[in-house]
C-alpha cells in the first residue's frame, strides 16, 4: 500500500466492529465507536498526544499540492487538521499554535514565490499575525528589497509588515533601511503622475485614499503596535547631526509621533532643539508641507499645534520663529478650509497675546498671505476684523502691518465692509 493511502486510513473515521466485542468498549470509552479515525481517538490520551501532533503536522506539507488540486472533505490535508478540531483538551496549545503559525508561514511564503501577483494579499495576511517567526526573515529581507522598485500602491502593505514583524533585535536596522529605501520626492511624482492619468476615472478621490497618506497610516500603525517601534524611530531621529541628514520622511515622521498622545510632548522636545540647532529648516518644512499635502491631510491638526508651540517659544531663539512662520504659511497653502480656518484662529490669538515676538510674526504671515493668496485670504474676514479689538496692544510698527494687510485684500479683492 502507498505510504500516503496508508497514512490517508488512519485519518478516516473508524467505526466499530459488529458484533460487540472489546474493542467497541474501547471506542465507547473514546467517546468514538463511529465518527473519529484512529488518531483522533489517540488524541484523547494526554501522554500520546504531543507526539501525534507532530507527526500530524510533520506529515502536512507532503499534501499540499493535493489540497491545490482536491477542494473535497476527503483530501489528506484537510482531514489531518479535521483532527485537530473540538478537542476536548490539548495538552500543549502554545506549541501547537506555534507550529500552525511555522505551517502558514511556510505555505504562503511558497504562494509568493509562485504567484507574485499575490504578494501584497500574502504579506497583509502575515503582517497580521500576532506571533513572530523566524521563518518570516527571509521575507523581510527581500520586501526591504524590493521597497525601491515596487508599485507606489503596494507600498503600504509592504511597510506595514516590516514593522508590524519587527523584533528588538532588528528594530534598529529596519528603520535604518526604510529611510534609505523610501524616497518620499520621486513617491510624489510617481503618486501625481498616476493621479493625471487616472482622472477621468478617479474623480473625487479622498485624500486620505491617496498612497502617500496610506504609507503614513502604516507607518503610525507601526509605531503603535509596538512601543519598541516608537522608542527605536526617536533614538534614530536624535541621532542625525547633520541638517543634510534630514530628510522629508523625518518630517512626516515627527508629524505622526506629536498625532500620538503618549508621543506628542516628545515629539515637539525633538522638533524644537533641532531648529534651535539649525539641523531642520524653513526650507526642508516647506518643502515637506508644499509637495506631501496629500499624505499629510490627517495631521494638519498636529502640524497648527506644532507652530502654535514654536511660536509660543519663539522668544527662546529666532529660528523657532522663521519656522514657525514657515509651518503656518505653507500649512495655509497646502490644507483645506477647515484647518485654514483653525490656522486664522490661531494667528489672531497670537497677535492678541501681548508678546512681541508672536505678534510680529502673526502678522508677518497675515502679510505674506495676504500679497499671495488674497481671495482665499478675504474668506476669513470677518476673523481678521477681530484683530482691530486689539489696536491699543499693537506698536506703531504692528499697525501699519495690519492696515497693510486690510489694504491688499481691498484692493485685490472685494473684502466685505471695506
Amino acid at each position: 500500500m502507498h505510504p500516503g493511502t496508508r497514512h490517508k486510513k488512519r485519518v478516516l473515521p473508524v467505526h466499530a466492529p459488529h458484533p460487540v466485542s472489546f474493542c467497541f468498549f474501547l471506542f465507547f470509552f473514546l467517546r468514538a465507536a463511529s465518527v473519529d479515525s484512529l488518531f483522533r481517538c489517540l488524541l484523547s490520551i494526554d501522554i500520546l498526544q504531543p507526539a501525534l501532533i507532530s507527526t500530524l503536522l510533520e506529515r502536512l506539507p507532503e499534501f499540499y499540492d493535493e489540497l491545490e488540486q482536491d477542494q473535497s472533505s476527503s483530501c489528506t490535508a484537510r482531514l489531518i487538521l479535521h483532527q485537530l478540531r473540538w478537542l476536548d483538551h490539548i495538552v500543549n496549545p502554545q506549541k501547537l499554535t506555534s507550529t500552525l503559525i511555522e505551517q502558514m508561514v511556510t505555505f504562503l511564503k511558497e504562494w509568493m514565490d509562485e504567484h507574485k501577483e499575490l504578494t501584497v494579499p500574502i504579506l497583509d495576511t502575515l503582517s497580521n499575525l500576532t506571533l513572530h517567526s523566524e521563518s518570516l526573515e527571509d521575507v523581510r529581507q527581500k520586501v526591504m528589497e524590493g521597497l525601491p522598485a515596487a508599485e507606489v500602491d503596494d507600498l503600504a502593505v509592504m511597510i506595514k509588515f516590516l514593522l508590524q514583524t519587527v523584533t528588538q533585535s532588528t528594530v534598529d536596522l529596519t528603520i535604518v533601511d526604510l529611510r534609505q529605501n523610501m524616497d518620499f520626492r520621486t513617491l510624489v511624482r510617481l503618486q501625481n503622475a498616476a493621479t493625471r492619468r487616472n482622472q477621468g476615472t478617479q474623480q473625487g478621490t479622498a485624500p486620505q485614499q491617496y498612497p502617500e497618506a496610506l504609507i503614513l497610516e502604516s507607518i503610525k500603525l507601526g509605531l503603535q503596535f509596538h512601543r519598541f517601534v516608537s522608542t527605536a524611530w526617536i533614538k534614530a531621529l536624535v541621532a542625525l547631526e547633520t541638517e543634510r541628514a534630514h530628510k522629508v520622511m523625518d518630517m512626516m515622521v515627527i508629524f505622526i509621533l506629536h498625532s500620538m498622545a503618549s508621543m506628542k510632548k516628545k515629539a515637539e522636545q525633538i522638533l524644537r532643539k533641532k531648529i534651535i540647532a539649525r539641523l531642520i529648516t524653513s526650507k526642508l518644512i516647506k518643502e515637506t508641507l508644499t509637495n506631501h499635502a496629500h499624505g499629510l491631510a490627517s495631521y494638519w491638526g498636529s502640524i497648527i499645534a506644532l507652530a502654535e508651540s514654536l511660536l509660543r517659544s519663539s522668544h527662546q531663539h529666532g529660528f523657532l520663529a522663521s519656522c514657525a512662520q514657515a509651518l503656518y504659511t505653507h500649512a495655509f497653502k497646502s490644507s483645506d478650509a477647515y484647518y485654514r480656518q483653525e490656522i486664522i484662529g490661531s494667528l489672531v490669538t497670537h497677535v492678541g497675546s501681548g508678546v512681541k515676538e508672536e505678534m510680529d510674526v502673526a502678522l508677518q504671515v497675515l502679510l505674506v498671505l495676504a500679497q499671495e493668496l488674497p481671495s482665499t485670504l478675504a474668506t476669513y474676514s470677518v476673523f481678521l476684523k477681530g484683530i482691530l479689538d486689539y489696536l491699543d496692544n499693537l506698536s506703531l510698527a504692528q499697525i501699519r502691518m495690519l492696515f497693510d494687510v486690510f489694504n491688499l485684500l481691498a484692493i485685490k479683492v472685494k473684502m466685505p465692509g471695506t
